[in-house]
């Protein structure tokens, strides 16, 4: 190893070496693959975008390029017998290094990716979600921070029923050895379904990464878009062994009865992600959620095994309703949303109103 690091003047690439400018980065770490005798190249990757990656530099690093286009950086830095380059797009931190030695060039890759997941880290009542739509090339990721309530502290915006059956799931760490990988909740709009998947999100957050699909016709529609949100392209060597739980909301389309006649091929495409062989060996979970009783949803669906967890959002008992309003506002003498509850406490419709005999809103 020398002493001092590689010669890469900057924005040099050698003759024959033809780039686009937005592969810089890329091309500098190649030519010092294969003409500073690195062969060894390491790959990390952080969800979030660090504010400022030169920080997350080793001591001693030498900065051998910093390009910003847009919201994007790209900075390549180089130490003794090692070059890493760190970009910052799309609310992503990747991590490259090439070197010499295999041992250091994974050392430095392990050092900046726990840096950057340091300074990502989602904040006490926060966590880090993922957020996909479909593009014409299959789907496109973002993620940012959703605030989130720990189950200890949305339990109680449950009826009974509906509290004891998501505990369990609540407390769960981790899925292997499970054969059904499928979470159904069914229940009326207001319920507090949204809730819930905030609260599971962040009770999860140590072993599992949640995925948030905002077109879900699209994706059991589209194979390439399915394959994408369930990371069946991810590099096995990059994975850090964490689950990814892929999360679709209103899926009613793709659930009833007649979902085959309605829905052609993607009921088929949802089932195979959760027990067939599109989804063995991938750690994925696919949480439903739909507005139907579960008497009018498909059989393949509701089979016995085929789901991990399958649970009713109910309405509170006049009883409940009261305990959770307290002692200021009087509840309905009927049972409740959740939504209700929320919008008389904060005033936003009256007990004797006939919108608040209506079914809550999104919740």
């Amino acid at each position: 190893m020398t002493d001092q690091p590689p010669p890469l003047p900057h924005g040099y690439l050698r003759p024959g070496l033809w780039l686009d400018r937005f592969d810089l980065g890329n091309g500098m770490l190649l030519q010092a693959q294969w003409d500073s005798g690195m062969p060894f190249q390491r790959t990390g990757e952080v969800t979030g975008a660090v504010e400022d990656p030169l920080p997350l530099l080793p001591d001693g690093a030498v900065l051998r390029l910093d390009r910003k286009d847009g919201s994007s950086r790209t900075v390549v830095a180089a130490l003794p017998g090692l070059l890493v380059r760190l970009e910052v797009a799309n609310r992503m931190t990747t991590v490259d290094a090439v070197g010499s030695d295999l041992a250091a060039v994974e050392a430095l890759v392990a050092q900046v990716v726990a840096g950057a997941e340091q300074v990502t880290a989602a904040p006490e009542g926060e966590v880090r979600m993922a957020f996909w739509s479909g593009t014409a090339n299959g789907g496109m990721e973002s993620s940012r921070r959703v605030a989130a309530p720990s189950w200890a502290e949305a339990a109680v915006n449950y009826p009974g029923r509906t509290r004891q059956a998501l505990a369990p799931l609540m407390a769960a760490t981790d899925m292997s050895g499970r054969a059904g990988r499928l979470v159904l909740w069914h229940g009326v709009p207001g319920t507090g379904k949204t809730t819930a998947v905030r609260a599971l999100s962040r009770e999860w957050a140590d072993w599992c990464r949640p995925h948030y699909v905002m077109d879900p016709e699209r994706l059991f529609a589209e194979p390439q878009y399915l394959l994408q949100v369930a990371g069946i392209d991810e590099d096995e060597d990059d994975a850090d062994g964490r689950w990814r739980l892929v999360v679709a909301e209103d899926c009613d389309e793709y659930l009833r009865s007649d979902a085959k006649v309605r829905a052609g091929a993607s009921l088929g495409r949802l089932l195979n992600l959760c027990d067939g062989i599109l989804g063995h060996g991938l750690k994925v979970l696919v949480l439903l959620t739909t507005n139907e009783d579960v008497g009018r949803l498909h059989p393949a669906i509701t089979r016995p095994g085929r789901c991990l967890s399958q649970v009713e959002f109910e309405l509170l008992s006049p009883v409940e309703a009261q305990a959770w309003l307290g002692e200021e506002v009087v509840a309905p003498d009927r049972p409740t949303t959740l939504a209700e509850l929320y919008a008389l406490r904060e005033e936003r419709a009256h007990p004797t109103d006939p919108l608040a005999a209506e079914f809550g809103g999104y919740l």
